[in-house]
This record gives structure tokens, C-alpha cells and sequence, in this order.
């Protein structure tokens, strides 16, 4: 069969070869023609994926919540122009949310996947082929018969070593020099993973949701396998590891440290995606820096007790500015993670938010306003008590400058105000000013972050029909 997997032209993304979908395309591209197709990066129209998708019997597409509209325009013009093709969706949106989203885009899709899906997805195109095995055997799919939604569960294997990437079909030499924000070491750049899960349950995290809350690590032999591949056969010099929780297990990151040590003494590394700030002590810290690794994203989200507490954080202001001030002893190059506009925040706690991430030795910032994401506990406490409707989906803004919900005493607009606020009193100073010029590496650098920053601010939220 003709598969095409398809990451969206969502303007929010960075610009990053999309794993996820690697993963899946390495399932089956033994015995079908798989196609990954990245709209982002190539800045696909609607009617350019449409022409391509003629050709496919199969089209799947990873979901997030903030691209339903863009999802269903797609969709809807894929049908059109072959009312045959089987379209699938997978991802977080439709793993929260599986009944919901059949209704949302109902004939449109054929089939769901929730959760992890390397074991399921190969099984469906098999169905679809030959018409085994049953799709009541198929983990993890949801579908419908007879006018009524049917859940396979899910499986999330303990052994993940097994899982590979089509790094051929998504080659990370040809993506742009810098995938997460403006700035970076080395080039070419490759993210990696090398665990999946997540224990820790804070509220406004979907992270779980697809791969549970158990952490399952790879054997460190397989992920220096997998980074020996790309350094070879892609020149890659710079690896973003994309993991929930990376620094969760102190002796694997030793572990890890010590072999990419040995292995890769030029090769730079970042952690992007966010540590767990009380999970670092010195001896890690160490071992990161001398492995190579120059910069962390660290998820504080609230400079308010209060809010971090409500958040379920099991961190407060006082032991992450103790952490903050650790971490500066060792020369990285720290990026913060912050929400605005949580439920039963206020005004001075939003004001003590943006306090708190002007006094930390921060390189940069994230201001984020809240998402009320399905599958999180605060997005079922805000339903439970009548908050947010469930008929709400084409509203999710598919950038972070706005939201479809703000807390008592607030405005959309309002929280707007204040992430713009926050924005500017952060980098609008000398020492971030001069630090990003002094960032910049080539005059070619510098107009990929202007193209960037002017794709972002001129974003008007169609879904690129031009």
C-alpha cells in the first residue's frame, strides 16, 4: 500500500524533524511505500498536500488540539479529491479525546489511534490490505461499527529498544539550523529520545497521555547506536534529547554522560524539552557539562506558592530559586518555562511570576498563556465545574499568543496583555539584548530568525488555503 504520513503546516511548531511519525513509518516501510510529508518545513499549501495526496491509499496525521481547524480543513479537501483514501488520526489530541473527535470531524476520519501506536498502526494496514487481523485485536484503535464507537486499549511495551527511525524519510541535514527557538551550537542538529512516560501529575500537563505514566528508558547502548548513526551518515554534531523526564533516573544519566563522553567528545547536546529541576544535584550537572550538554529548559511555571501548589508542582519559589543558583556554577545556558493565567490565579500572582523570572540568571524565558488541554486535570476540574464547554475545539488558538480561556477576574485579552508584558520587560534589557546579538553566527542565521519571528507575529490563523 501507499501510505503518507503527514505532519501540518502549523505555524506554532518548530521547525523539527517530526519523530513521532518517523517511528511509525519504520513499521511498515518493509512491505508498503511510506512517505513522510512535512508541511511545515516545506510551507505546504492545502491544495499542494492535496495533489500530493492522490497518490496514497493512507494517510495518517498526528493531532494536537490547537490544529484541529487547520486538521479538518485538510481532511475535508483530502476526501474530496478521493473519497476512497483511509484517513487516520493519532496523536495527543485524539488520545485524550477518541470519542470526541470522531464527532468533531465525523466522516472525515476512518480510524483513531490513542496512545502509543508502532504495535497497532502496522496491524491496521494489514487489515486494510488483506483484511486480517480483526480490528478487535488491534491495540489501541478506536473505530466504529454499527453507529457505535468501539476503544481497543492501548500498550505501552517496557522494552522500547526495538522501536526505530526511518531517519532517511526525515534526514535532520535538511532542516533548518535551528529547530528550537534561534539558537544553537553545532550543526546539523537531530532530536532524540531516550524514554518515554511520565510519573509526575501536574495539572495542566498532557504529557502522560500517550505514554502513561511509567517511565521505560532504552538501553543506553541502543540510544549510542542511534546518535553513532547520525553523526556518521548525517554529519549530525548536535542532539536535542526530546525526553519528559531525561535526568529522572540519576545513574542512567551517568551512564550516559560518561558513554557519549567517550564516543562523542565534539558532539554538543541541549535538553529542550524540560528537566525536572529537583531532580538535579551537582554530580549531574557535572557529568552533563563535561558530556557536552550547554543548555536546559527548566518548567518553574509560577513564581506564586500558591499556584505552583494548585499546579501540583511539589516544587516552591524557594527551593527552585536554591536549584537556579546551583545550576549557575556550572556555565549552561538556562531557558524557563512560565504559565500565565492558570485557574484561581490573579493579578499579583501573575505580577509575582514575571518578578520572579527577572530575578533568576535566566538566558531565556517562556511565557505561555494557559491551555486548558484535553486529557489534564485541569481541563476536566474546569468542565466539572462548569467553566469551559466541550463545544469549544475550532477555538484553540494554534499559537501560544492567545487562549480560549481565562480565569476569574480576567479577560482573553487581558492575559494577552500581560504575556506581551512579560515578554518585553524580560528581553528588553541589556544583558539578554547583547547576549542574543552576540548569539548570532552568520548573517545567514539572522534572517532565518527574522523569517521566523515574522512568520509568528503576521500568523493570522488560517490554515495556509492560498
Amino acid at each position: 500500500m501507499n501510505i503518507l504520513l503527514i505532519k501540518l503546516n502549523s505555524p506554532a511548531d518548530e521547525i523539527i524533524p517530526p519523530i513521532s511519525l518517523g517511528y511509525l513509518a519504520a513499521t511498515v516501510r518493509d512491505k508498503h511505500n511510506v512517505r513522510i510529508l512535512d508541511c511545515l518545513k516545506e510551507n505546504l499549501t492545502i491544495p499542494q498536500v492535496i495533489e500530493i495526496s492522490k497518490e496514497y491509499d493512507v494517510v495518517g496525521i498526528t493531532l494536537f488540539t490547537k490544529d484541529l481547524s487547520i486538521c479538518k480543513q485538510y481532511l475535508k479537501d483530502i476526501k474530496n479529491a478521493k473519497p476512497e483514501i483511509v484517513t487516520i488520526l493519532g496523536g495527543p489530541h485524539p488520545s485524550a479525546v477518541p470519542d470526541e473527535t470522531f464527532m468533531f470531524f465525523g466522516n472525515l476520519v476512518n480510524y483513531i489511534f490513542v496512545g502509543e501506536s508502532e504495535i497497532g498502526f502496522p496491524k491496521l494496514i494489514d487489515f486494510l490490505e488483506s483484511g486480517e487481523p480483526s480490528l478487535n485485536e488491534i491495540e489501541g484503535l478506536v473505530f466504529i461499527k454499527e453507529d457505535k464507537i468501539l476503544k481497543n486499549q492501548p500498550i505501552c511495551p517496557d522494552n522500547i529498544d526495538g522501536f526505530k527511525i526511518a531517519w532517511d524519510l526525515i534526514p535532520p541535514n535538511s532542516y533548518p539550523m535551528a529547530p528550537h527557538g534561534a539558537f544553537f551550537k553545532q550543526y546539523p542538529i537531530a532530536p532524540i529520545i531516550t524514554s518515554r512516560g511520565c510519573p509526575f501529575h501536574c495539572t495542566f500537563c498532557g504529557g502522560h497521555i500517550i505514554s502513561g505514566r511509567k517511565i521505560r528508558q532504552r538501553s543506553i547502548e541502543n540510544v549510542i547506536s542511534e546518535i553513532r548513526l547520525l553523526y556518521d551518515r548525517y554529519g549530525v554534531r548536535e542532539i536535542h534529547i526530546e525526553d519528559d523526564n531525561f535526568t529522572f533516573r540519576k545513574e542512567y544519566v551517568l551512564q550516559f554522560c560518561s558513554q557519549l563522553k567517550n564516543n562523542f567528545p565534539d558532539l554538543t547536546w541541549t535538553c529542550p524539552n524540560g528537566v525536572r529541576i529537583d531532580t538535579l544535584d551537582e554530580e549531574v550537572l557535572e557529568a552533563m557539562k563535561s558530556a557536552g550538554c550547554y543548555a536546559l529548559s527548566i518548567g518553574i511555571e509560577s513564581g506564586s506558592d500558591r499556584i505552583l501548589k494548585l499546579m501540583k508542582k511539589s516544587l516552591n519559589v524557594q527551593k527552585i530559586s536554591e536549584k537556579i543558583e546551583m545550576l549557575k556554577k556550572f556555565d549552561l545556558d538556562i531557558n524557563a518555562f512560565f504559565i500565565l493565567g492558570y485557574p484561581g490565579e490573579t493579578e499579583e500572582d501573575i505580577k509575582k511570576t514575571i518578578k520572579f523570572a527577572l530575578s533568576l540568571p535566566l538566558k531565556r524565558a517562556s511565557f505561555a498563556n494557559f491551555q486548558p488541554l484535553p486529557g489534564t486535570e485541569a481541563y476536566y476540574e474546569l468542565i466539572k465545574n462548569g467553566q469551559l464547554k466541550i463545544d469549544h475545539w475550532e477555538n484553540f488558538s494554534p499559537s501560544l499568543q492567545s487562549t480560549i480561556w481565562a480565569p476569574q477576574g480576567f479577560t482573553v485579552s487581558k492575559l494577552v496583555w500581560y504575556r506581551r508584558k512579560a515578554l518585553l520587560k524580560f528581553y528588553l534589557r541589556p544583558r539578554i539584548i547583547i547576549d542574543f546579538i552576540l548569539g548570532i553566527k552568520s548573517f545567514e542565521h539572522l534572517r532565518y530568525i527574522i523569517k521566523r519571528v515574522i512568520r509568528w507575529l503576521t500568523y493570522t490563523g488560517n490554515s495556509g488555503k492560498k
